[in-house]
């Protein structure tokens, strides 16, 4: 007996997971290479680890964003002529991304999009026409556009900046101006937006160093400050932020490597760290690698170190929860993904990879993925058993309201039998969580038989824990923490419940352990 629960634990111990909480991931990337340009991944918040689910057909889809609510994906397809288009998909019933339609933005390159919540507007920044495109939406489809404004600049680098290339779209911390990024002109053009999401076409503009290729802008939580990455220059500039004006406060270089040219690097993307402490921008010609600083309580940055990657990191991106950061190598056809130490702004490899050809943008859904119990148990490769009725007069269980009683259950092997014995006499700790965790899955069982789908389950209530013990055992919590851990895998934080762990003498056909359940139903 002993020998067979020992296999029982060993087999199931290596399933516990300390979190089952996922976060969509969706890549776009350019497609010359014949990829499908979004890919569609779960990323497991605990280990980091990409599982991919779907791809869609996109034509080079350089950036994506994602509605608040995670319902809606806008991807641009950044070509010329009739290419150049935004798409819109829906998150559908099988939470799948399906697409609703497909719009011209007149601009020619589209190389960044940006979505207004209030106004249900877009915005795209047209690199190769020097434009900003403005959209409305109706039920998630994207309409023809509504506004186009082309922009007139120049600047020093006259093999680059001979004329405008509007390079980002980016919203004002109260959502009531639009900023855009001219790297042909040096400038930052500030646009008051509408009750409607349209803009007025008189802005006005911010001039930074010539020759400098603004090309990222993002702003902290509270919006008091924003920082710019420059591309050409590779400097990050700081303003500080007070009624929607900016005043730069600070200029520091990011991209410290040697070049021939002045002004000839390649900075390419910049983030905050969802703490708000930590600042990040990348460098891709001159050097391949990512730039960290810290933020310090006045808004300005101190650089902290440079950290190594693959070729040409166009773009990065936080996860969620902060934990990870994950950088898309455009030339080596990988995402490295790495931990980040929030106390010290550290980068440490994982060596988890993610193939994907040509891979340029990464967005993150803000909010976990629903993960069903069935899927949960799928994950952990649990499989529920048949149900087998009661053999005396009663009930296996009794539903009064919301509440579901469930009777005593014993661990029933999936082969069938049952595991037997005393504990602390019979059965070590380890066989007595391996029984208690049997115990859970046969009460699973029984309670998807009666309900029909374990997504019904509104929380795991109350537990009593009977564990057959020899006088002298005092560790039946210990056992009974098999059958607690496997509802908190199953349920996630419904699943922790009251409970009581008992200690008796004797238990029925001398199985070691039987457990009741309470379960309030949604």
């Amino acid at each position: 007996m002993n020998f067979i629960a020992s296999v029982l634990f060993s087999s199931l111990l290596h399933l516990f997971s300390a979190d089952t909480t996922q976060y969509q991931l969706v890549v776009g990337s350019y497609t010359q290479k014949g990829n499908p340009g979004i890919e569609v991944y779960t990323v497991n918040s605990v280990t980091g680890k990409p599982t991919l689910q779907y791809t869609k057909d996109n034509p080079s889809a350089s950036y994506l964003t994602i509605t608040k609510d995670g319902k809606y994906l806008y991807a641009v397809s950044e070509g010329n002529g009739e290419k150049s288009a935004v798409n819109a998909y829906q998150l559908n019933s099988q939470n799948n991304f399906e697409k609703i339609n497909a719009t011209p933005t007149v601009g020619a390159g589209p190389c960044f999009i940006t979505y207004r919540e209030e106004s249900k507007t877009i915005y795209t920044a047209n690199y190769n026409s020097g434009s900003l495109s403005v959209f409305k939406t109706d039920n998630g489809a994207v309409l023809p556009i509504s506004q186009e404004i082309k922009y007139k600049g120049s600047s020093v680098n006259k093999a680059r900046q001979g004329e405008s290339h509007a390079h980002n779209v980016v919203l004002s911390p109260d959502h009531s101006f639009l900023l855009v990024t001219d790297l042909g002109g040096d400038k930052i053009y500030q646009h008051k937006i509408y009750a409607d999401g349209l803009i007025d076409e008189n802005y006005s503009s911010i001039t930074v160093g010539a020759g400098n290729g603004p090309r990222h802008f993002v702003f902290d939580e509270a919006g008091k400050f924003g920082y710019l990455i420059s591309e050409m220059s590779g400097t990050v500039d700081v303003f500080a932020v007070n009624q929607n004006k900016l005043t730069a406060i600070q200029s520091i270089v990011a991209d410290t490597a040697y070049t021939k040219e002045p002004k000839a690097k390649g900075s390419g993307d910049i983030h905050i760290s969802p703490s708000g402490k930590w600042l990040i921008t990348t460098n891709r010609v001159s050097s391949n690698e990512l730039t960290i600083f810290k933020i310090e309580t006045n808004g300005q940055i101190t650089k902290m170190y440079h950290q190594p990657v693959f070729k040409k990191p166009r773009n990065f991106s936080f996860d969620p929860a902060g934990h990870f950061v994950f950088v898309a190598s455009q030339d080596e056809d990988k995402v490295q993904i790495f931990t980040f130490d929030e106390a010290t702004g550290k980068l440490s490899d994982t060596h988890q990879l993610m193939d994907i050809k040509s891979p340029v943008c990464l967005q993150f859904s803000a909010n976990p993925m629903e993960v069903t119990p069935e899927e949960r148990l799928k994950a952990l490769k649990i499989n529920l058993i048949p149900v087998v009725p009661p053999i005396a007069n009663y009930l296996k269980q009794v539903q009064v309201g919301k509440l579901i009683y469930l009777s005593g259950h014993g661990p029933d092997k999936p082969e069938g039998g049952q595991v037997y014995g005393k504990l602390g006499k019979d059965v070590t700790i380890e066989e007595g969580q391996a029984a208690a965790r049997l115990t859970g899955i046969s009460m699973l069982s029984t309670l998807k038989s009666y309900i029909g789908d374990l997504s019904k389950v509104k929380r795991i209530v109350k537990v009593l824990g009977l564990v057959s013990s020899d006088p002298n055992f005092v560790q039946q919590p210990k056992v009974m923490n098999g059958f607690s851990d496997l509802m908190v895998e199953v349920f996630g934080e419904k699943g922790k419940h009251a409970r009581s762990a008992l200690g008796v003498a004797s238990l029925p056909n001398n199985i070691c352990v039987e457990i009741e359940m309470i379960v309030e139903l949604k």
